[in-house]
């Protein structure tokens, strides 16, 4: 489907795809935050819980320390730019939290992936 002409491809599809993979509710990430593991670097948390069904969900925590809505909510679109592109090498039995930290505001997209990655096969989640 093109959006008026500009070439915008709105594909429901891909909006679909993420929503069946995001943790939404304050109960599914209070249950991460209590009862699962983390791993950390100098700017990113990972908290995450190994589940017996193969249900991969995901959520991003982004705190108003990082700054007004426009830097929280950028940081929030790279974070899971990143996660989404490797989605296939990641273990489906598996529920995450990432927390950004102060230092990862003006991060490049590219350190946000490769810190990202490096915080998922520290916790054993990445099947690659």
């Amino acid at each position: 489907m093109d959006a008026g002409g500009f070439g915008i491809a709105l594909g429901r599809q891909e909006g679909t795809l993420r929503r069946e993979y995001s943790l939404r509710r304050n109960k599914e990430f209070r249950y991460v935050y209590r009862r699962g593991k983390s791993v950390s670097d100098k700017f990113f948390v990972l908290i995450y819980v190994k589940t017996k069904t193969p249900h991969l969900k995901v959520g991003f925590s982004v705190s108003k320390k990082l700054g007004n809505s426009v830097a929280r909510n950028r940081i929030r679109r790279q974070m899971k730019e990143a996660f989404f592109s490797m989605l296939d090498a990641v273990n489906k039995k598996s529920l995450l939290v990432f927390v950004p930290r102060e230092g990862a505001r003006g991060l490049p997209y590219e350190d946000i992936l490769s810190r990202m990655s490096k915080l998922l096969k520290r916790a054993g989640l990445l099947e690659s």
